[in-house]
């Protein structure tokens, strides 16, 4: 391994409009993961189901890497540097599954709407931690962007303005939320790896780690795996494997190379209302009317950190700009 790491690559002051869509694209897919691993609980247990998911992904994304194509273009962008290595490693051992089963078991206790919009509240996390670990510039648009999102997210867990009743397992929910914290330390410390190295090289380590780690416990605490699957535990699992893990992380790694992780992490919120809608449809959980009020504070937030985004690229191009005579 290399005794010195390369040099981070330079970043963007924004997510941009096209990246911004993506993303709220991609929110928009994992919305349905907490409703997919539900379905499978009703079969397998959820330290499985985590295993499950990434022993998915991470044989598929070592099946892409063994071509030689892949492999010739990603081999140089690993991580060669061995503290940086084992920070990925740790990631994938640690971090990922500590993550999912907190959000898996959060979700059997609780429900899968109320799991993902405390998901929605991730963005918090990212953008403390950002600032703290990676010194990212929030300015005032992305600040109030992400405060109007978590408004929104407040109306839709409390049915309202005002407390009035936390619905749900408390213990589901307090497990969830120590999912997101978890996965949010997760996403910053992946952050500073993939300014230097290749994105979706960071997550095929992170997820064939995952799977190693995840079956171990699974075995551990919860025994020998049900393999008697339904039509629809494969389907479910196709899902989470294929598109929420091997699809959506890869074009998420990719973006984390160069954009800001706090203005990727906005768009977090697009999971509110896509969960509840979800929710109802699929698993028949109840859809208050208050999801309008709060989907519309969500998408607010999104649009008003897009907006922050383009100023900032505007004033960075009038600075480059030279100047008349």
């Amino acid at each position: 391994m290399a005794k010195s790491p390369p040099p981070i690559r330079e970043q963007y002051g924004s997510a941009g409009a096209g990246a911004i869509a993506v993303l709220v694209f991609l929110n928009i897919l994992w919305a349905g993961a907490n409703p997919a691993a539900l379905v499978m609980m009703q079969h397998h247990r959820p330290e499985w189901v985590a295993a499950f998911r990434f022993i998915g992904a991470g044989t598929m994304l070592a099946l892409l890497l063994a071509i030689p194509a892949v492999r010739q273009t990603l081999a140089p962008r690993l991580p060669r540097h061995l503290p940086h290595f084992l920070t990925a490693a740790a990631i994938g051992v640690v971090g990922v599954p500590a993550a999912y089963i907190c959000y898996f078991w959060g979700t059997k206790l609780s429900t899968a709407t109320e799991a993902t919009l405390l998901v929605s509240s991730s963005p918090i996390f990212y953008a403390l931690l950002a600032r703290l670990w990676l010194r990212e510039r929030f300015p005032t648009e992305k600040t109030l962007g992400i405060a109007l999102g978590i408004v929104g997210v407040w109306v839709i867990v409390n049915k309202g303005w005002l407390l009035q009743e936390f619905s749900g397992a408390t213990l589901g929910n307090l497990l969830v939320l120590l999912g997101v914290l978890i996965e949010s330390v997760n996403v910053v410390v992946a952050k500073s790896l993939a300014m230097r190295y290749s994105g979706v090289g960071l997550l095929a380590i992170e997820a064939c780690c995952a799977a190693v780690s995840l079956t171990v416990i699974s075995l551990w605490f919860a025994g020998a795996p049900n393999l008697d699957w339904t039509p629809t535990d494969a389907a479910m699992w196709f899902y989470l494997a294929f598109v929420c893990t091997v699809f959506a992380f890869s074009v998420w790694f990719y973006l984390m190379e160069r954009a800001p992780v706090g203005a990727m992490g906005v768009t977090i919120f697009a999971q509110t209302p896509a969960a509840a809608f979800i929710g109802y449809f699929v698993l028949r959980e109840e859809l208050h009317p208050t999801i309008w009020l709060g989907a519309g504070l969500i998408i607010g937030g999104i649009l008003l950190t897009l907006h922050a985004g383009k100023r900032a690229v505007s004033t960075a191009a009038a600075h480059d700009a030279p100047s008349g005579q």
